[in-house]
């Protein structure tokens, strides 16, 4: 069937994502510091299975000599199984900001908490999100081993599945999987272009020790979800069935969007 909808240019994107975030840092904010805190508490749990296991290794140092090498090895083998754990739960908890960022371009406001952990709502959906993580990245690894261009590229045509597991939580992991990359056939190095348009404000960011960070990561969140909501506009000839019919269970509220200006319709933008 013939596409009829032509996605918007990455400069019009890049201007509507600009336009969506004036004045609304603090959401974007509010969710990223609670992930950032929860990480960083998470971080020191290895460091206290570690601490024990050394602080054994002491007492029971010459009183047998082969006693601190076991454990040694049973306190490391703990530290990196615990990290596992920590990794794996983290994980639902990055789906739940991309999936925020997602209903908030689209000018709905969910209860933020709500989505973030929507992941551990229930064990189905939690194996769900750890199970297409884990999937996309040996998929990816698998192609990086043939050749190392072609992971990347696979990974690309991948990346849109936690904003897929949103709007079509139906889906195995193997098929959103595949699904997002149905949807980013032919979108790839357009996409490519989208995030290497940032580099120009990442090295602002570095110059400015991070600083400029509060304004730029919210900035390419919303880009990037914006960029998938055109790539499936375009998937569905532009009569998605999830956008042309949402959850009436939701209960979003509409955000009142920023209005067009001549630079979002025209598509003017700078190539930062």
């Amino acid at each position: 069937m013939e596409n009829f909808y032509k996605p918007k240019d990455n400069s019009v994107i890049k201007n509507n994502a600009r336009a969506y975030i004036r004045g609304r840092l603090w959401q974007f904010w509010s969710i990223l510091l609670v992930v950032a805190l929860i990480s960083f508490a998470l971080s020191y749990i290895p460091e206290l299975f570690s601490g024990a296991a050394n602080n054994l290794t002491d007492a029971l140092a010459g009183e047998a000599e082969d006693i601190p090498k076991q454990i040694n090895l049973f306190g490391a083998a703990w530290t990196y199984i615990i990290s596992v754990v920590i990794y794996l739960f983290t994980l639902p908890l990055n789906i739940g900001v991309s999936q925020n960022v997602l209903l908030w371009s689209r000018g709905f406001d969910e209860n933020r908490w709500k989505v973030l952990f929507n992941g551990f709502s229930s064990a189905k959906k939690y194996f769900k999100y750890i199970g297409t993580t884990l999937l996309v990245g040996l998929f990816s690894v698998l192609w990086a081993l043939l050749l190392i261009v072609p992971g990347i590229i696979k990974y690309i045509g991948y990346s849109m599945y936690p904003y897929i597991l949103h709007d079509e939580p139906d889906l195995s992991p193997y098929k959103a999987m595949k699904k997002s990359e149905q949807m980013m056939r032919g979108y790839k190095g357009k996409y490519v272009l989208l995030m290497l348009s940032f580099i120009g404000w990442l090295i602002l960011a570095a110059l400015t020790l991070g600083i400029l960070n509060i304004w730029l990561q919210p900035y390419i969140m919303t880009a990037q979800a914006m960029f998938y909501d055109e790539v499936r506009r375009s998937f569905y000839n532009g009569a998605d069935p999830v956008l042309s019919h949402p959850d009436e269970d939701a209960n979003y509220e509409i955000f009142s969007l920023p209005p067009s200006n001549d630079d979002v319709i025209n598509g003017n933008d700078s190539n930062l």
